[in-house]
């Protein structure tokens, strides 16, 4: 489980590091890593409101953990929410010659989450199907055991019915 507190801290210094170098002048691309910093830790933040969605499951988790974890996770995307507006303003006006970064960044960004969502629910719907044919089979393996069992019942039953009958008319041989 990642610390909400400590990812916070990180985004909020890789923001601090992207105004500092734009107040020295520095080209945007100087600050490549604070800014990569600062969505990586949004996202890890953002996960923990999966992570609490599961752990609200789990009988192990109490009542005031579960509470302080999405206490902790809201109070962050709020901030981050904050931070993410501030800097995308830093990154759209006050860095002429890099127009259209944060718009490219958001669409990249935005593409190969859906690409991963959708490869994500692919595989979910192969292991489905796979789940199903294995169940089909065993259906299959149960149908063809029952028809085996029944035609020898079956054929035993009539092998007794028939000596039965031939026994009635035998019977003082």
């Amino acid at each position: 489980m990642i610390e909400v507190a400590v990812a916070f801290a990180a985004a909020e210094a890789a923001v601090a590091g992207v105004k500092r170098a734009i107040a020295l002048g520095k080209d945007i691309q100087e600050c490549y890593h604070d800014i990569s910093t600062f969505f990586e830790k949004q996202a890890e933040i953002k996960s923990v409101a999966v992570v609490d969605t599961v752990a609200k499951k789990n009988p192990n988790i109490s009542l005031s953990q579960a509470t302080k974890q999405a206490l902790d996770a809201t109070f962050a995307s709020r901030k981050l929410y904050r931070l993410e507006v501030e800097l995308r303003e830093m990154l759209i006006y006050n860095n002429s010659g890099e127009t259209g970064l944060y718009e490219e960044m958001c669409a990249r960004r935005d593409a190969i989450v859906a690409a991963a969502k959708e490869q994500a629910e692919e595989e979910a719907r192969l292991e489905r199907m796979r789940l199903r044919e294995i169940a089909r089979r065993r259906a299959e393996r149960m149908q063809l055991i029952q028809n085996i069992i029944a035609a020898i019942v079956g054929t035993a039953c009539a092998t007794a019915i028939l000596y039965f009958i031939w026994s009635m008319f035998h019977w003082r041989e």
